[in-house]
């Protein structure tokens, strides 16, 4: 199952970056079209162009773990077969078992951590530290999955769209 949620983790990030990808394909163009429209010096188009094909090569997601404790199945699977991917993973816990981990206290979080990330994603988290995890991803872009406890129910105030991939259940909300 773990497997599996990762796997989830990473096509999502995937498509995060494909959409940059297009998204930054479009900019080109209409950049592009506006150089030739203003006729720009050749060297000045030539420059602008090289810079914006380079671009491609850039796009990658960020995926914070929030409270990873220490069960590090997904983060070491993600880290393992998804690390040359452009994907560029963290992970935060109140209390770091590993030195790799970032010390932040989410009821008073470093928003630092979180205001670029694409996707935040955290492992049966405990009730009373769920809100605290809503308040961060309110105040940032990034999409959320939740995986609670087998048995227990979201207290995170946020619409949630239950997700069934393979044989991993969990919650997700988009930021759109």
């Amino acid at each position: 199952m773990w497997e599996d949620f990762a796997e989830y983790i990473y096509n999502y990030c995937n498509d995060i970056i494909n959409k940059k990808n297009k998204i930054g394909a479009i900019n080109k163009i209409n950049i592009n079209e506006k150089l030739r429209d203003f006729n720009f010096e050749f060297n000045i188009q030539n420059a602008n162009y090289n810079n914006l094909n380079n671009q491609k090569d850039k796009y990658s997601c960020k995926i914070v773990e929030i409270a990873i404790g220490k069960f590090f199945g997904v983060s070491n699977y993600i880290i393992k077969n998804f690390k040359s991917n452009n994907i560029n993973f963290l992970a935060t816990d109140i209390n770091p078992a590993k030195e790799n981990i970032l010390l932040d206290d989410i009821k008073n979080p470093n928003m630092d951590i979180y205001s670029d990330a694409d996707l935040i994603y955290s492992i049966r988290p405990p009730q009373e530290l769920q809100p605290y995890i809503g308040n961060i991803v309110n105040n940032t872009s990034a999409d959320l999955i939740i995986k609670p406890l087998f048995n227990e129910d979201l207290n995170l105030g946020l619409d949630m769209k239950l997700v069934n991939y393979k044989k991993a259940a969990f919650y997700q909300k988009k930021n759109i």
